[in-house]
């Protein structure tokens, strides 16, 4: 997830990989905070995991989000939407979460990145005509 000013114009990011397969996505979520844009990138990638009997890795840069959902913190924001993912989490039989450094040149974490910003820049630009 990234956001453009916290909060403001926000993008999720998600690289998905199959084997040899892979899919990008990317999806403008409006104004909202950067720990939205985290987690509703988790959301989505999840949500278009059709075998949950796979064995899934979440790679994530958000201490955040990784927090929220795997470490009982204690969110004060954001609640609905943590429970909501909590809900999908718990549909897979082996799901897992990594934390990786953030902007630290992990190829697909660097890629989620850019197809976060790829969506506030593209909806920038659709406001601009």
């Amino acid at each position: 997830g990234a956001s453009s000013g916290n909060p403001g114009p926000s993008g999720a990011g998600a690289v998905m990989l199959y084997g040899e397969h892979r899919k990008e996505i990317s999806k403008y979520l409006g104004n909202t905070t950067n720990n939205v844009a985290e987690l509703t990138a988790i959301q989505i990638a999840l949500a278009h995991l059709k075998n949950t009997t796979k064995t899934v890795v979440i790679y994530t840069d958000s201490s955040y989000a990784l927090g929220v959902l795997t470490k009982g913190w204690k969110a004060k924001k954001n609640r609905s939407l943590i429970e909501k993912i909590k809900k999908q989490m718990v549909q897979f039989k082996a799901l897992s979460f990594i934390k990786v450094a953030g902007h630290a040149g992990i190829p697909e974490n660097e890629r989620a990145d850019q197809l976060a910003v790829k969506a506030i820049t593209a909806a920038s630009n659709i406001k601009k005509t």
